[in-house]
């Protein structure tokens, strides 16, 4: 079978396309994102397919990068598709998020790609992902220890959204087939470089694993993880339906469960249950090992009627003769300042869940209709940068919309009645030093909005949204 024909089969038995389907397609100009563009616009006519290239630029390879993204709008022009471009500042990013390279510059990628989706009001989002890759992930897991969900590897089909068609089609194969039809692809230095475990396992490891030990290592690690997954499926399920009698109640910041149906269950689905429990709550697993599930077991088994357990973020177990009740008590979020010499167009703030866009419109064209809390209109001129957003601090004053004088924010919080637990959730936004907006209330009177206006200010504040 063609290599063609093998991704074909591959997208038929996860049934990865439906007729009519309007798909982002995510190409970085390497080997894998080209194949995934060329099969998808070859499936074009018969599936009635609509497809937009989308391409991030990460912001730290400099020229290269910028070669890689006119690469891919080139290849786009070929095949007549039309192509989103994006540079993001990841090391930014990464700084203000504390997390690694990697982890920052996936998050971002699934971001970018999400909102693409929604902006052509896309269905599902093509990554070529390859069979190296899955057998790469697996073996990433296993050496820092995990469980079935990491075993089984990255899913072809994810949510409905995510589809991975090349998962089951080889590196060196992909490879051989762009090399023997001539059709160009380029090489991230990135990947040539040992800073990355990834890489370290691509060019040493496998390589020796594969000469000394199992020559079909990626096919065999790649059939593992399809089924691990299935059977990690299965236990999900099990782990679901075994939730019906579990809980008692739950809603956004607290679950109950029955200590009685717990310890009926099979410790496997013990496990599961929590982790889904506490999934729901945190809206992510971060920080959550094995040592604290092990250890909410241990306090419903344990033979005292009172027992409590803090876990990280906020989380607090309190076993109470026959139920748990694991509660989310909200946490402050740390301090945050954000500086801009020019006018950005979103800013993503990661402490409160948050994000602002910025759109400046030229004239005015009479009253502002449409005003709520989150959305904010200035008089562009007097919005003079840097910009800075940021958390507030202790005797920070402004003027108010339609009052004399400066105000504290402490005593608007107290006039507005927002609990304490709310206060450092509030972002301000800042023009060169002077107080423009209290996020989500109250605007400066002096960059106001008046008749005298020849550029407005857009700035909406909207929740974060999150990517897997």
């Amino acid at each position: 079978m063609s290599v063609v024909g093998k991704i074909k089969e591959t997208i038929k038995k996860y049934r990865m396309l439906e007729q009519g389907d309007r798909i982002v397609v995510a190409v970085s100009g390497g080997p894998d994102s080209i194949m995934l563009c060329q099969v998808l616009h070859e499936l074009r006519d018969s599936h009635d397919l609509t497809l937009t290239v989308a391409h991030l630029n990460h912001g730290v390879r400099g020229a290269e990068a910028a070669r890689d993204a006119q690469f891919v709008e080139n290849c786009a022009r070929r095949l007549s598709l039309p192509c989103v471009v994006k540079t993001y500042d990841v090391p930014s990013y990464q700084r203000r998020s504390s997390l690694s390279f990697q982890e920052a510059a996936r998050e971002v990628r699934y971001r970018f790609l999400e909102e693409v989706r929604k902006e052509c009001q896309g269905k599902k989002i093509a990554l070529g992902h390859n069979a190296d890759d899955q057998a790469e992930t697996v073996m990433l897991w296993l050496l820092r220890g995990a469980g079935l969900q990491g075993l089984g590897g990255m899913p072809p089909v994810r949510n409905g959204v995510i589809i991975r068609p090349l998962l089951e089609t080889t590196r060196e194969e992909i490879e051989s087939y762009l090399g023997d039809r001539g059709i160009a692809f380029i090489v991230d230095s990135s990947n040539r470089k040992d800073d990355y475990l990834r890489n370290r396992l691509r060019r040493e490891i496998f390589p020796r694993l594969k000469q000394h030990f199992n020559p079909q290592l990626v096919k065999s690690l790649s059939t593992t993880a399809s089924i691990i997954s299935l059977e990690n499926k299965y236990l999900d399920d099990c782990a679901h339906n075994a939730l019906k009698d579990v809980l008692i109640s739950q809603d956004a910041t607290s679950a109950v469960i029955s200590c009685t149906n717990f310890v009926a269950l099979p410790q496997v689905l013990q496990l599961r249950c929590l982790r889904h429990i506490l999934e729901q709550l945190k809206g992510d697993l971060r920080r959550i090992g094995a040592s604290h599930l092990y250890g909410l077991i241990g306090i419903v088994l344990s033979s005292e009627p009172h027992k409590i357990l803090v876990l990280p973020e906020g989380i607090r177990a309190e076993k109470s003769y026959l139920t748990l009740a694991l509660t989310m008590r909200p946490v402050d979020p740390p301090a945050f300042t954000y500086q801009f010499a020019a006018l950005p167009e979103r800013v993503r703030l990661a402490e409160i869940g948050k994000q602002m866009t910025f759109t400046l419109v030229a004239g005015y064209g009479g009253e502002i209709l449409g005003r709520n809390a989150s959305v904010a209109f200035l008089d562009g001129e007097k919005a003079v940068m840097p910009l800075t957003i940021r958390s507030v601090r202790p005797g920070d004053a402004f003027q108010p919309l339609g009052m004399e004088g400066k105000k504290k924010i402490k005593d608007l919080f107290i006039d507005e009645k927002v609990p304490r637990a709310e206060r450092k959730r509030v972002p301000l936004v800042l023009f060169h030093d002077e107080v423009a907006w209290v996020g989500g209330m109250r605007i400066n009177h002096r960059l106001r909005v008046t008749g005298e206006t020849r550029s407005v200010l857009k700035i909406e504040m909207e929740q974060l949204q999150l990517l897997g």
